[in-house]
């Protein structure tokens, strides 16, 4: 049965493949650094020590420019809103088409709701890659903030279950 858990050295990561080489690269390079520089918390969704998908979380802050001026309105001028970035998130080729995508974010969701409780954050930012994944974040509810198609927002307070 898949679990949820921080990177952990035992993992087979040089395994993994998502089919999109810069989060193939940065499981395998980049994602333990960046853990222990504080940048970030890489969640693994894990059989045994087999990654089925992981994603990444961290703080963030996004520009009101960025967001529809009906909500930009309500906030003042030039605030840096805080939010919370799932920087990446990924599945593996073999388990893709399984719904592991769904899991992983609501996952990430639900910490988010957690952390938000206890912190604050407006919203919930995401990077498509590309135009073929921004339909799955748009199931969810997110939406594309101002001058940026690929980078997509949702408000905490509108997070859905699950």
């Amino acid at each position: 049965m898949p679990v949820f858990s921080e990177l952990r050295p035992e993992y087979e990561k040089a395994s993994f493949s998502c089919g999109v080489s810069v989060l193939d690269s940065y499981l395998r390079e980049r994602a333990r650094l960046d853990v222990k520089r504080g940048l970030c918390a890489v969640h693994i969704l894990a059989e045994g020590t087999t990654i089925i998908g992981f994603y990444t979380l961290s703080a963030f802050t996004l520009q009101l420019q960025s967001l529809p001026p009906a909500i930009a309105k309500k906030y003042p001028t030039n605030l840096l809103l805080p939010c919370w970035l799932i920087g990446r998130l990924a599945v593996d080729t073999k388990f893709q088409k399984q719904k592991f995508g769904q899991i992983l974010l609501a996952d990430a969701l639900h910490n988010i709701v957690l952390l938000a409780e206890k912190a604050g954050g407006y919203c919930v930012v995401v990077d498509a890659k590309n135009e073929e994944v921004k339909p799955f974040y748009e199931k969810y509810g997110f939406r594309p903030v101002i001058h940026d198609n690929l980078r997509l927002y949702l408000p905490v307070s509108s997070i859905p279950a699950f």
